[in-house]
């Protein structure tokens, strides 16, 4: 069972590709190892695969500096915000993961 905690802690340092964190975050979701901190595609096609029925969608803030992604599935709507696209998905993955 994966410790998603830590797995959050480690994304809320990172600031880019880390290929440590590609493999924890595979172990995690039961997928594939992929390398999720520096690709927006694998991202995607980590949350299709490990998390159906959630819905994602990606953008900017209100500031228009940082991207951000959301995960919604039924009255549950998660959001996180991140330097780089694959992370704010991975943050928003990894807290969905954990309903």
């Amino acid at each position: 069972m994966a410790d998603w905690q830590v797995l959050m802690a480690a994304l809320a340092n990172a600031t880019g590709g880390d290929h440590a964190l590609d493999q924890a975050i595979a172990e995690a979701f039961g997928q594939a190892p992929a390398e999720y901190t520096e690709s927006a595609a694998a991202c995607r096609a980590l949350v299709a695969a490990a998390l159906p029925g959630w819905k994602l969608h990606v953008g900017y803030g209100v500031s228009g500096l940082f991207p951000y992604a959301a995960l919604s599935r039924d009255e549950a709507h998660l959001e996180a915000e991140a330097p780089s696209l694959p992370l704010a998905i991975l943050r928003a993955a990894v807290l969905a993961g954990q309903y």
